[in-house]
């Protein structure tokens, strides 16, 4: 063993037996199940999986005989600590052979409590600063239960991977993690501590007038119970081991906000009892909150007292510190912020879906370091993102200005022109991107993609096996490039790499493109409508599970991708021949997301069948849609009678277009602005009925609408009687002036946050 340094339990307590015994200890051998109860009536090993040891010791003074309990197992389990599922449990004790004793073999019960306080005591000092970023040292103190598994945990992971265990003990605040201490895992007569630093960007929106903030890093829990299960032969309700929970916070806020602290919180039981107090002082809050479980198990009559306590801590975790801004208006950045602080928090407010907030930091940044090697490029994606393609333009160049060989303005100048149809541009700033770098593979897959929306595939091929040839692994390359094969009449190589592809990744997203570009060729329609029909029905399934009240950013987009797999089947459809199939799908994807392309289809499935006023009207509509298609404006002067009438059609359209978007609430009794979302559910060709309304932000005032928006018709048809739910946000807008008050949605595609 000692060798080694490796055995099982059973080899660790003979090992352990023996240096006792060299010192004259005899200690007992105990056998014991760590999972579940004896039943002494069947007397077979089979019970047991374990084995600790006890020593009788007698004590100095007087005839008393304490025992000592020890698992050996562990290694780095304070003296005499053992495990709660060891503890207050039957086991068949074996005294030593030799010497010979004067105990015979027996059942014992293991001792119920742990030789120390159970103690977890989290302290959190911290500091926000004018944009929101949090700078907090954690500090963590463990006695106990809590110890045992850190120590374990600690002891067998590489001290080169201690961070990345307590990076996902901090997973529930995020940010950066630095400045790591952590107890040694075998010092056990000292508890267990572990430190550390944390910067959380964003941590407070600074951007609202008004925000709640969740308090970070609170651990408490407490078991659920059946409260219905009174039974008197019932088990005992397990509430966990005996132990006191302590949290700590103190939060320096920004000096432009005001705070509101949380209710202060007592409630006493004799199995266990809870304390929360709140201050918010010069600027300062601070919190405390305890919680004592002085039982590890109730009678299970008292399941309904104990839910009740349990529902009245969950209360006060739930409640959080409101914080209010002084600073009225838009939100401007300090003046003495850093600009890489600037950037750093301007590419977060990106990355969670907040544009406008990234754009008025990154703006910040320019000004303070105008040659900031990231400011430009990062505030280029951010107008990028909110559509606004001039702007993005003119930062990608200011990109380039600071630094010509700079990794992605190029790659993302070249974006920005191919969104536009800019494709000359387009090729030039790509191409660019190649000079300073051959091998980045982003610039030859976006020149392939474009080199294939404008019709050239032979040049798309050649920048698309490159592509390939960089990422093996892509499966929407191998879809790319199955569509220029298809579109060079090379089938088999096409569907090759249309397998390839779902051999790397069978997604909605891979089914749904190989669909669309079998139907656009009216190829494989069999292949295609399976696999149109496989990417709509599991988005459909996801987002049945959507719930306002617990909303995520990863379920936003799911919306968006319905709307593109709708079209897409429908486009099968259409290439089959069934029409009134194809006009249900492309039309509901229409009604809800306004994309120009999907508008076109709509207008030619239309005129295939002889209407032509409402494929001119849709035509019309669609060139003032998301990224409308060139071939739409000549579809719809052949209806108009030129061109010159087509341009006169589009402009008559633009504002039918918005009023499509906008719900009449009726007359308004208040003057406000406030943002909502809306659940929308259906199936069988019904119109959509509202399962739920949430408000988001704005004036609170606004709430009481709640039923006006839950009673509203949102003009949304589903195609078929796949049961799914869609999610939409839109902006209510109420005045007492003109006496209107209106719903006005957001495209599906511009809903990034759900705060």
């Amino acid at each position: 063993m000692l060798h080694n340094q490796y055995g099982d339990c059973k080899d660790k307590h003979t090992l352990l037996a023996s240096m006792l015994e060299a010192e004259g200890f005899h200690a007992s051998s105990v056998l014991i199940n760590s999972s579940r109860k004896l039943d002494p009536d069947v007397p077979s090993p089979s019970q047991f999986d374990h084995v600790i040891t006890m020593l009788p010791l007698k004590m100095t003074k007087g005839s008393e005989t304490q025992e000592v309990w020890m698992d050996t197992t562990a290694e780095v389990a304070p003296f005499r600590l053992l495990a709660f599922t060891l503890r207050k449990k039957q086991a068949l004790v074996i005294p030593p052979v030799d010497p010979p004793s004067t105990v015979a073999p027996h059942l014992e019960e293991t001792p119920a409590d742990t030789p120390m306080p159970d103690t977890e005591v989290s302290d959190i000092e911290g500091k926000i600063n004018d944009i929101g970023k949090l700078e907090a040292h954690v500090h963590y103190q463990f006695r106990g239960d809590e110890e045992l598994l850190l120590r374990s945990v600690f002891r067998r992971v590489p001290q080169a991977n201690w961070q990345r265990v307590v990076e996902n003990v901090n997973s529930g605040l995020g940010g950066d993690v630095t400045n790591l201490k952590v107890s040694d895992p075998a010092a056990t007569r000292e508890p267990f501590t572990l430190s550390y630093d944390v910067s959380k960007v964003n941590f407070l929106d600074w951007s609202k007038k008004k925000t709640d903030i969740v308090l970070p890093l609170v651990q408490f829990s407490l078991p659920d119970v059946d409260d219905d299960d009174t039974d008197g032969d019932a088990e005992p309700l397990k509430l966990g081991p005996k132990a006191e929970y302590s949290y700590n916070i103190r939060l320096e806020l920004p000096s432009k906000y005001t705070a509101h602290a949380p209710l202060a919180f007592t409630l006493k039981r004799d199995y266990a009892a809870y304390e929360a107090a709140y201050k918010v002082e010069n600027g300062v809050f601070t919190a405390s909150r305890k919680l004592m479980l002085r039982q590890d198990e109730l009678p299970p009559a008292r399941a309904s007292d104990y839910q009740s306590f349990r529902r009245a801590v969950g209360s006060d975790l739930a409640q959080q510190l409101s914080v209010e801004s002084s600073v009225a208006g838009a939100p401007v950045p300090p003046a003495d912020m850093k600009a890489d602080d600037l950037v750093e928090s301007g590419r977060a407010a990106i990355q969670n879906g907040n544009l406008p907030v990234g754009i008025a930091l990154l703006k910040r940044a320019t000004e303070v370091d105008p040659k900031n090697k990231f400011a430009w490029n990062n505030l280029g994606l951010a107008y990028f993102g909110m559509r606004d393609d001039e702007h993005a333009i003119a930062a990608f160049q200011k990109q380039i200005e600071v630094n010509p060989y700079d990794d992605f303005a190029y790659n993302n100048l070249g974006r920005v022109y191919w969104n536009e149809r800019k494709y000359d541009e387009a090729v030039k700033a790509f191409n660019k991107q190649l000079e300073n770098n051959p091998l980045d593979k982003f610039a030859h897959s976006n020149l392939g993609s474009m080199y294939a929306e404008w019709h050239k595939y032979d040049e798309a091929v050649t920048e698309l096996e490159k592509a390939a040839s960089l990422s093996p692994d892509s499966a929407e390359l191998q879809v790319s490039l199955g569509d220029a094969y298809l579109n060079l009449g090379q089938d088999d190589k096409a569907l090759s790499a249309f397998d390839h592809a779902i051999e790397l990744s069978a997604t909605p997203l891979v089914w749904n493109n190989i669909a669309y570009q079998l139907s656009l060729k009216k190829s494989h329609l069999d292949k295609a409508q399976q696999y149109a029909e496989s990417a709509v029905s599991a988005t459909a399934a996801a987002l049945r599970n959507v719930s306002l009240d617990r909303l995520t950013q990863q379920e936003l987009p799911l919306v968006s991708s319905l709307i593109a797999y709708w079209d897409t089947l429908g486009w099968v459809h259409f290439a089959e021949g069934d029409l009134a199939t194809a006009e249900k799908y492309v039309a509901a994807a229409w009604d809800l997301g306004h994309h120009g392309e999907v508008g076109d289809h709509l207008g030619q499935i239309y005129e295939k069948r002889g209407d032509k006023d409402r494929a001119l009207r849709t035509y019309a509509l669609s060139l003032n849609g998301l990224r409308p298609t060139p071939e739409t404006r000549d579809r719809l002067a052949s209806l108009a009678g030129g061109a010159t009438k087509a341009d006169a059609a589009a402009a008559r359209y633009k504002e039918e277009l918005q009023h499509l978007s906008s719900v009449d609430l009726g007359k308004s009794t208040q003057t406000g602005n406030a943002d909502f979302f809306i659940l929308l559910s259906g199936g069988a060709g019904s119109q959509s009925r509202v399962d739920a309304v949430k408000f988001v932000s704005g004036d609170e005032k606004l709430k009481s609408y709640t039923e006006a928006l839950r009673t509203a018709d949102y003009h949304l048809t589903f195609p078929d009687d796949t049961p799914v739910k869609i999610l939409r946000r839109g902006t209510l807008s109420c005045s007492v002036t003109n006496g209107k008050c209106e719903f006005s949605l957001m495209l599906p595609d511009d809903v990034r946050t759900v705060d």
